[in-house]
C-alpha cells in the first residue's frame, strides 16, 4: 500500500550510516541501495535521506557530477556513539541519575573497561 511506513522513524538513516561506516571508501547512491538488507528503499528515497544526513553534518558529498556523487561519514560509527551518549548526558535533567542508569546496566568486563581508562587518565592529568 502507497505511503505505508516499512521502517521505523529514523531506522532509514540509521542504515544508510551502517553501510557507510563498513565501507572503507566513499560510495554511491546506488550501491548504498544495492546494499540494503530486508526492504529495499527507493533510490530516490536513499537520496533524500542523503541530502538530510548530509545537512546534520553526518555526510560529506564528493564527486564532480551528479552521477558521480559519492558520499562517506564524516566520522566513526564509534565517534558517532560516544558523541550520541554525551548528547544524551548533556540533555539529562539529572546528569548524576543518568549516569547511575547508565553505570548500573553495564557488563562487568565494561566496568572494569572504564575504570582501567579513568585510572589512566586521572593519572595523564596529574603529571
Amino acid at each position: 500500500m502507497p505511503g505505508e511506513r516499512t521502517r521505523e522513524r529514523g531506522e532509514l538513516e540509521a542504515e544508510i550510516m551502517r553501510i557507510l561506516w563498513a565501507s572503507d571508501q566513499p560510495v554511491s547512491a546506488r550501491e548504498i541501495q544495492e546494499r540494503f538488507t530486508g526492504h529495499t528503499p527507493a533510490y530516490t528515497t536513499v537520496m533524500t535521506a542523503l541530502e538530510r544526513l548530509h545537512q546534520k553534518g553526518q555526510v560529506v558529498r564528493s564527486g564532480d557530477s551528479p552521477r558521480k556523487v559519492r558520499f562517506h561519514a564524516t566520522q566513526s560509527g564509534d565517534e558517532h556513539a560516544g558523541l550520541s551518549m554525551m548528547t544524551a548526558l548533556d540533555n539529562a535533567e539529572d546528569r548524576q541519575a543518568a549516569l547511575l542508569s547508565f553505570a548500573g546496566n553495564l557488563a562487568t568486563e565494561d566496568v572494569e573497561f572504564l575504570r582501567a581508562a579513568i585510572m589512566s587518565g586521572s593519572s595523564r592529568k596529574r603529571r
